[in-house]
């Protein structure tokens, strides 16, 4: 108030007068003869002497031509401060109220556009706060800590508080979502009633349905970082007791773990993990699961060789599939093995060894995993001669590695011999396992049999909760129907399951699969869209090569067929991926697109090795489809091969090969390859027939094609709708919207309002968007767009 009357009226002089701060300025504004704005900021620090003068200014703000602008912080003052009584005397009619609103998510996305920061992260860590957010796009501090001005300033708050209310909001900081009150209200705190009124009317605590939590994140970590290591673990042992005294259940059985891992109570830890976890996977909460076991995995030198044993596998286990297969995971396998070994538990290091060709073989190391599935089987078989599930674990094992060679007749006598065991023990898991192997091992070789079989092993799976089992029906059964060309029904499996392996944090499956239904939309002709999937797959971090290669190979064979300039290095590494890997399932495939590589750009460096490679494998490692394809490009490259004949061969590319060239079109027509179709037509050599095949190219985009035959590339104009008629699911563009605003969180009356649409024309279009995209729950649809960053718009 000095500093605007010394800039109205002069310096001071003489004694000190404050009729020049009140009367005195009021007279010299009037005299003024024009307006004037006033800028007052953090009126929370005013002192009364500055809240009295702006009492008096405020009742005379109809006289006075004077715009006030005050800001202050109502996160910094209690419902009974002083400020709110001067606000309240001043005419209401005069008074505008600006609340500032957090930065949206959209908001901080572009402020993150340059950044490595993640930006949905960093909206739930600071819930919006504007200097929250620009103080953590500014440190290069470590990742997970916050900045030490963000620090300094929480510290600042939180030593202004009283002693009774600065323990409290410490206690409420070693719970990591939720604050339950009522345990809260049970510590034994000094003035705790007047505690609990300061920090909600203070804001650094907001109420939620069952409790209360942080207005910020980063407020409750900069708490619990205050703390020293003494302070951190006896909060942690009170809150602990005290959830012990009221029984440990279903609900506070994570708290019991978080508690005593802070308390360093290992005997409770070792107790209470295991249990949580195995709780946790039973609803599909592997990464949970992970991160319970990770607590126990500590303590490991408390437990019995048989319990730690047991934590590090499953452990494993649970990482593996919802986390990333990295060195950690390799080794708690091998520390399982050895103290199974130091027990003589010859069947435990079996399984723990099949584990090990399993991860091994997700991270493309294929020496590893056959090394390792040989020991596995030989330890299993070692173990028992008569019925039991260890022998029924080493026949599904020895069936799996056959079919995963392209050897498919011995895997199918294994997986019949590995079920018969398993239903012999009643072990309904390796049941749907030798299922799954068997219908997948019939119906890569056409034989529709196989299709009932992995229906069999799906029931099983989900009726008993084996959530990976189900996963790789899904991608088993997705991959076959793509392979006997039932485009339709795949596309129908794919979307099943890449919910179910979201929903149930099965990271290790999620994105393979998200690469098959890649693989779909190539199938279909849609290479823009392949190649927009595979890549949303390979720029995601902590995946295994043999989750990636899917998507790899997609992406290569797409551009490819568009003729993109770097078809070649995206082959390349393609390859290498799959000769890491060493299946025949990526190999076979990779040679037959160097083969039609050759007819599109008439690159004939690797013609002569890929053929050679194909002949060198016995007929019966090649699918029908893979056979077919084979085939037809080297019918296009006019290569003679000798005596190479598949028994069977899918209906048109047998038309094809004898020579019946229109009816090979409407087959393949029929079925869904328009490619094939075009280049079936471009054969017959007729102007009307290459006139037909230029369209059919000319629409899927297939311009490398276009070019071979000697066609003209179309530039294709977007209308105004195309966005929406685009779409993955089908979604309209005010269904993309509303899709954006469902996972920025909004509700339907604010998607309403910010729409200006009724909340049932917004209902009806978010029924739809969760029919479309096959989602029982808001929530299912924040999870698939996870996985599919694609589906927003």
């Amino acid at each position: 108030m000095r500093d605007i009357a010394r800039y109205f009226l002069g310096p001071e002089s003489g004694e000190h007068n404050e009729d020049r701060y009140f009367d005195m300025l009021i007279h010299h504004l009037l005299g003024l003869g024009q307006p004037v704005v006033l800028v007052i900021e953090d009126l929370h620090w005013a002192d009364q002497r500055t809240l009295d003068w702006l009492q008096f200014i405020g009742r005379r703000l109809a006289q006075v031509p004077v715009l006030l602008i005050a800001t202050y912080r109502d996160d910094e003052l209690d419902v009974s401060h002083p400020l709110y009584s001067v606000i309240g005397i001043i005419q209401q009619q005069r008074i505008d109220r600006l609340n500032l609103k957090p930065l949206s998510l959209n908001t901080i996305e572009k402020m993150c556009c340059d950044l490595s920061m993640d930006a949905n992260t960093l909206f739930e860590t600071t819930s919006g706060n504007p200097f929250f957010v620009t103080e953590m796009l500014n440190t290069e501090e470590v990742e997970g800590l916050v900045p030490n001005s963000v620090s300094d300033v929480i510290n600042a708050r939180l030593n202004r508080l009283p002693v009774g209310a600065r323990t409290l909001l410490e206690y409420a900081a070693c719970f990591p979502r939720e604050v339950p009150l009522k345990l809260l209200e049970k510590m034994k705190l000094s003035d705790i009633e007047d505690a609990f009124n300061l920090v909600f009317s203070r804001k650094f605590l907001v109420p939620t349905p069952n409790g209360a939590r942080f207005q910020h994140e980063l407020v409750r970590v900069a708490t619990y970082g205050r703390m020293t290591p003494h302070q951190k673990q006896h909060a942690h042992t009170v809150l602990l007791r005290e959830i012990l005294l009221q029984g440990a259940n279903t609900k506070s059985i994570d708290m019991i773990v978080h508690h005593a891992d802070g308390a360093q109570d290992a005997e409770t830890v070792l107790e209470y993990a295991p249990r949580a976890a195995t709780l946790a996977a039973q609803f599909g909460a592997h990464k949970e699961a992970a991160d319970h076991l990770r607590r126990a995995l500590r303590y490991c030198e408390s437990a019995s060789i048989e319990d730690a044993a047991v934590i590090n596998e499953t452990w494993a286990y649970e990482a593996g599939i919802a986390l990333t297969i990295d060195d950690a995971v390799i080794a708690a396998r091998h520390r399982a093995i050895e103290l199974w070994q130091s027990i003589g538990n010859i069947e435990k290091v079996g399984e723990n060894l099949s584990w090990l060709s399993r991860l091994h073989w997700y991270r493309g190391e294929a020496e590893n995993a056959q090394r390792y599935v040989l020991d596995a089987m030989k330890n299993l078989e070692e173990s028992s001669t008569k019925a039991s599930p260890a022998r029924a674990r080493a026949l599904a094992l020895r069936a799996q590695y056959e079919m995963l060679q392209d050897k498919m007749e011995p895997a199918i006598h294994w997986a019949r011999q590995a079920l018969d065991q398993a239903v012999l023990t009643n072990e309904h898991e390796m049941q749907a396992h030798s299922l799954n192997t068997l219908g997948s091992a019939l119906l890569f070789r056409d034989k529709p049999e196989g299709e009932t079989y992995l229906r069999e092993s799906l029931h099983l799976a989900l009726k008993h909760g084996f959530h990976e089992q189900a996963a790789r029906v899904y991608t088993n059964l997705s991959e076959c129907l793509i392979e006997i060309g039932a485009l339709s029904r795949a596309a129908q499996l794919i979307d099943e399951g890449i919910a179910f392996d979201s929903e149930h944090d099965l990271d290790a499956w999620t994105y393979y699969l998200v690469g098959r239904k890649a693989q779909l939309r190539f199938e279909q002709g849609n290479y823009d869209e392949a190649i927009l999937i595979a890549d949303s797959v390979l720029s995601r971090d902590n995946q295994t090569l043999l989750m990636k290669i899917p998507a790899m190979i997609v992406r290569a064979r797409s551009k490819l067929r568009r003729g993109d300039k770097d078809w070649k290095p995206a082959m390349s590494s393609a390859c290498s991926a799959a000769e890491r890997i060493g299946e025949p399932q990526y190999s076979v495939v990779l040679d037959i697109a160097k083969i039609e590589a050759e007819v599109l750009h008439s690159h004939k460096q690797e013609t002569n090795a890929a053929i050679e490679n194909i002949c060198s494998l016995s007929k019966d490692q090649l699918s029908p489809r893979k056979a077919g394809e084979f085939l037809f490009w080297v019918r296009q490259s006019n290569i003679e091969l000798d005596d190479w004949q598949p028994e069977a061969l899918p209906d048109a590319f047998h038309c094809y090969l004898e020579g019946n060239l229109k009816e090979a079109s409407n087959l393949f027509l029929r079925d869904g390859m328009v490619y094939f179709a075009a280049w079936s037509l471009n054969s017959i050599k007729s102007p009307e027939a290459s006139e037909s095949a230029i369209a059919l190219f000319t629409n899927i985009g297939a311009n490398a094609a276009l070019i071979a035959c000697g066609g003209h590339i179309a530039i294709k104009r977007k209308g105004p709708y195309k966005v929406a008629s685009a779409h993955p699911y089908k979604l309209t563009q005010q269904e993309q919207k509303i899709l954006k605003m469902i996972v920025e969180g909004l509700s339907n009356l604010a998607i309403s309002e910010d729409l200006c649409r009724s909340r049932r024309t917004v209902e009806n279009h978010v029924s739809s968007i969760l029919s479309k995209l096959n989602c029982k729950s808001r929530l299912d649809v924040a999870l698939r767009t996870q996985s599919e960053p694609w589906i927003l718009p």
